[in-house]
Order: structure tokens, then C-alpha cells, then sequence
């Protein structure tokens, strides 16, 4: 299959979700897009057809099946994903490891021909024994204490054990790192717009970021043209958390894990529902993945991970974020 006719996207109050449909419609106008989300989300463009769905309830396969078959849907973009982990645990786990079930259930249902399904690079766990790269064939050990982590773990093992069961539905799964650029927000991008930035004491591993509208190309690309596989979509050339905070002229406060840790416990559990450990950790050991495969498949980045990191300061400085 070539360029579809019919694109859903899942997921359309996220960044991604919002993001995608942005740029299908610039870049195919003549794909006809279908938004489902549990709420209909701001902004209302008539040429998108939209349909309510939960993915946390329990009939929600066969809903997504009926609005894939009335629609004839032939892609779909899964982006249904929290931004940031909640302390509602049980939530999150029902919305991205459950509910991922579901929508591969609906594909097979509707025989949907290509499911791309977005991920993350945290996956393979920040670990002191990680080498300087990983690819995409390394397992994915994540973090005991990240639950987002390991409710997308679940996910990605369920989507490989379908995807054997359903050889003929081209899948891609796209992960990314750490996201910056001038629109993007979320928990990490809040943590280093710190005056004073928190980090480990006597670690300075090497960080990798993405440019937002590089993570938007790679997923555009990934639903209008067949990429079947698994791709690391990150940023060239990794830089020490330590040379970042200096580009942006930012103090670090470099504190031991006694007291780091406890500084930290009780923000930590009431935004996300983890211990500290399970972000510290990510600025603390390596997690660098290894992006050629995605560039082969998507093209070079446009920013390096310097690029995406200024950009994100330098609208951070003109208040274009809140």
C-alpha cells in the first residue's frame, strides 16, 4: 500500500495526536483523517470526521472496529498515550497497556492494512551496564520504579505478540527520546526550564534529544508510506547533561541521592505516582539510542540535539511556552 485514503488517528488531544493530524493535512490533503479521542479536542476542522471513544472501557475494540469498518479506515496512528505519568496508576495502566489491546483487537477486527504506534527510548532502561548506543534489537529493561515505563513495556510485548499473530497488518512502532522545541511542554521539559536544575551529584551522562517537528516528520512519514519494524527516532550528536545546562546559562545544583531523593519524594508522588528514582535515574546512567536505522527510514534529522535543546531555551527566553 502507498499513500492511504483513509488515516485514523487515536489519541487527538495529545501532542502527537494534534501534531499529526496538523501535518496530514498539509502534507496529503487528499487523505481523508478520522479523530477519535474520548473528548472531541479543540478546534473544530470540518474536514475531519471525528468519533468518541474510551479506550479504558471494556467494549472499546468493538466501537473502534465499527468506526473503522463505517469509515473504511486503512492506517492507524495509535498516539492514545498519557504525557506524563499520573499518580493514578491503575489509570494509566488500563489506558496504555490495556487499552493498546484493544485497539490491536479493532485492527484485526477491521482488517486495518498498516497500525503505526508511537514509544519511547526510555524503554530500554537508563543502566550503568548500557553501551554507548542501543538499537532497536536490545531488550527493553526500563525502570522497576516508572510505572508509565513499564506499562508501555506491557505494550510493546503485546504489540510484538500480535503482530506474529497478524503478519499480514503492516506495524511500526516509533521511539523517540525526550522531546524539546518551542511548542512541546510536559514534565521534563518543565524540569529544565528551572531557574536552578537539580541533578545527581558525581554524574554526567550524555543526553539525547529530539526536535518536535523531527518526531512529527518520522511519524507522518511512518503513516503515509509503508516502514514496517521498530526505529529509534532521536537526535544526532548526544551532549553531557552539564553542556546543555551551560548553552542555556542554568545553574546546576548537584545533590547526592540522600538528599536528592527525599528533596524530591513528595512532588515526585503527587504529579506522577513514582519515587525520584524513576526520573533521576534517566539523568544518572546512559540510555543513548543508536538512530540509524531511523534515519535511514525517515531522513537525517533536521536539529541535532544541541539544535532542539536551543530551540526549546530560546522560546522558553521569548515566552512563547508558558
Amino acid at each position: 500500500m502507498s499513500e492511504p485514503g483513509v488515516v485514523a488517528v487515536l489519541g487527538t488531544r495529545s501532542f502527537a495526536g494534534q501534531g499529526l493530524l496538523a501535518r496530514l493535512r498539509e502534507r496529503a490533503p487528499r487523505i481523508r483523517l478520522v479523530a477519535i479521542d474520548a473528548r472531541r479536542p479543540e478546534g473544530r476542522d470540518d474536514r475531519v470526521r471525528f468519533a468518541r471513544v474510551d479506550l479504558t472501557e471494556p467494549a472499546a475494540d468493538a466501537r473502534l472496529a465499527e468506526v473503522f469498518e463505517k469509515e473504511r479506515v486503512e492506517v492507524v496512528a495509535h498516539t492514545a498515550f498519557r504525557g506524563d505519568p499520573t499518580p493514578d496508576r491503575e489509570a494509566d495502566h488500563e489506558l496504555e497497556a490495556i487499552g493498546s489491546v484493544q485497539v490491536m483487537n479493532a485492527c484485526a477486527a477491521a482488517k486495518v492494512r498498516r497500525l503505526v504506534v508511537t514509544s519511547s527510548t526510555m524503554l530500554y532502561g537508563a543502566r550503568p551496564d548500557n553501551p554507548n548506543y542501543l538499537d532497536e534489537s536490545r531488550p527493553l529493561r526500563g525502570h522497576p520504579d516508572a510505572h508509565h515505563v513499564c506499562d508501555r513495556i506491557e505494550m510493546e510485548e503485546s504489540l510484538a505478540a500480535w503482530r506474529d499473530r497478524h503478519p499480514d497488518v503492516e506495524t511500526t512502532v516509533l521511539r523517540s527520546c525526550w522531546l524539546m522545541g518551542p511548542t512541546f511542554w510536559d514534565r521534563v521539559t518543565a524540569y529544565f526550564s528551572l531557574p536552578v536544575v537539580p541533578v545527581p551529584l558525581g554524574y554526567d551522562p550524555l543526553l539525547q534529544l529530539v526536535h518536535e517537528d523531527d518526531w512529527l516528520h518520522a511519524l507522518a512519514t511512518a503513516v503515509v508510506n509503508p516502514h514496517p519494524g521498530v526505529f529509534n527516532v532521536v537526535g544526532a550528536e548526544p551532549l553531557p547533561v552539564s553542556t546543555l545546562l551551560r548553552l542555556a546559562g542554568k545553574r546546576a545544583l548537584p545533590l547526592p541521592a540522600r538528599l536528592l531523593h527525599p528533596l524530591a519524594y513528595y512532588p515526585s508522588q503527587g504529579q506522577t505516582g513514582d519515587p525520584p528514582a524513576a526520573f533521576y535515574d534517566f539523568l544518572r546512567y546512559l540510555w543513548v539510542a543508536d538512530g540509524r536505522r531511523g534515519w535511514e527510514a525517515f531522513g537525517e534529522p533536521h536539529y541535532t540535539t544541541k539544535e532542539a535543546w536551543v530551540s526549546f531555551v530560546t522560546s522558553r527566553r521569548s515566552g512563547r511556552i508558558r
